[in-house]
């Protein structure tokens, strides 16, 4: 807790590729259990270490390969991109190890031992944490929709076993299939109505086949989440399907596109929904927007404000500024703890639409920081505790309840 408030992380993950027959195999449906093990038979081929990212992200990637990433000014690397990488690190052309971070302090059992993750979340200071899955939007990117489904189902079955016995303390976002709409309302029905550790659905910041979250083929999706009480969750990966602006756009060029990625897949979802008038179609549905930070937000409603005409024709279901959807208070929006124009985006767009966050136990994470890089900032106590948690609670109701044990 801070000062007697509690602390929501609204951002955190499972790496479910950390093992991947723990998560998947036992929990797959019968009919999709030998796809699974070529699946699985091939990862394991490729896989050199545990929690090697072999399915997504990269150039020889086993189900959504990437291509290979390029340096700034150099146009021809014949393959040789990591090798031009270490010959910046050791001077003798070989790979350099990566710096250590606080990241390499977490025990990867925290995938799937609950009680590792909670023994880290009291080191942290956080009460509750809100786990989206790593990878597994990527599955989109299979042939097989059926297969997909089959793997997003038994990922929310690992889940609901996962935070099962936490006291509330560990919460779960349902994965989505958005090329079969029915199936995901049903199984977000299914397990809304079987587990209050449920958070809600997780959909990526734009569809697998280009079309953006204005796209009414979601509309039941938004519906249902609306009808039960619980909030949509928009996150993204860079260079994981499904891509969003940045992907294809940027020549490979890797330092842009780890600079600029997650925050303009948050601009094009964010825009999408505004314009194309989700909020208004939807009054009482709550939307966020996850691992994009928060600074360019003041900027970009301006922007969109900037940009609408209400006789246009090209928001017709939009009938107000976005500024005053925003205003509203049903788009949030994460931060990253230590974000420089936090106080800046707060000044501007005021103090409720803000979710703390820390991406653990990702590399880059705020770990076991987090709390206080927002405590140390210059905000009032009121905007922290309302970062911090109480933000949380509006955009998930069922938070309010205080988990028994919480620390």
């Amino acid at each position: 807790m801070y000062n007697g408030h509690v602390v929501i992380d609204a951002d955190c993950h499972i790496r479910e590729y950390a093992d991947l027959d723990r998560t998947f195999r036992d929990n797959i449906d019968p009919a999709y259990r030998e796809a699974y093990d070529r699946l699985s038979e091939t990862v394991h081929a490729v896989q050199q270490r545990p929690n090697d990212q072999v399915l997504f992200m990269r150039a020889g990637a086993v189900v959504g390969a990437t291509p290979e990433r390029r340096p700034l000014g150099v146009y021809d690397t014949f393959g040789a991109t990591a090798a031009l990488r270490g010959a910046g690190g050791n001077g003798n052309g070989a790979a350099a190890a990566p710096p250590r971070s606080r990241a390499d302090e977490i025990d990867p059992a925290c995938n799937w031992d609950p009680a590792v993750r909670l023994r880290d979340m009291d080191t942290a200071g956080i009460d509750v944490g809100i786990m989206f899955s790593s990878q597994s939007d990527g599955f989109c990117v299979l042939r097989d929709v059926g297969f997909e489904v089959a793997l997003q189902r038994a990922y929310n079955r690992y889940m609901n076993q996962y935070c099962a016995g936490t006291a509330g303390r560990l919460r779960w976002i349902a994965n989505s299939a958005i090329r079969d709409v029915s199936a995901t309302v049903d199984e977000l029905t299914y397990w809304a109505e079987r587990d209050d550790n449920l958070a809600g659905i997780f959909i990526p910041r734009a569809c697998p086949d280009g079309r953006l979250l204005d796209n009414p083929d979601l509309h039941p999706i938004f519906r249902r989440s609306e009808e039960l009480d619980l909030p949509v969750w928009v996150h993204g990966g860079t260079m994981r399907p499904p891509l969003t602006p940045g992907a294809t756009e940027l020549d490979n060029a890797g330092f842009i596109i780890n600079a600029v990625y997650h925050g303009w897949g948050g601009q094009t979802a964010a825009a999408a929904l505004i314009g194309g008038g989700i909020l208004d179609l939807f009054p009482r549905l709550r939307v966020g927007i996850f691992e994009s930070g928060c600074g360019w937000m003041p900027w970009f409603i301006e922007k969109l404000d900037d940009a609408y005409r209400p006789s246009s024709g090209m928001t017709p279901f939009l009938k107000r500024k976005p500024s005053e959807v925003v205003a509203e208070g049903r788009l949030f929006c994460s931060v990253d703890a230590g974000e420089d124009y936090l106080e800046h985006a707060v000044e501007v767009l005021g103090d409720d639409i803000w979710l703390f966050s820390t991406d653990y136990p990702h590399p880059g994470t705020s770990w076991p920081d987090g709390v206080s890089r927002v405590t140390q900032t210059g905000l009032s106590e009121s905007a922290k505790t309302k970062i911090l948690g109480e933000n949380a609670m509006r955009f998930l109701p069922k938070l309010a309840a205080v988990p028994a044990g919480a620390k």
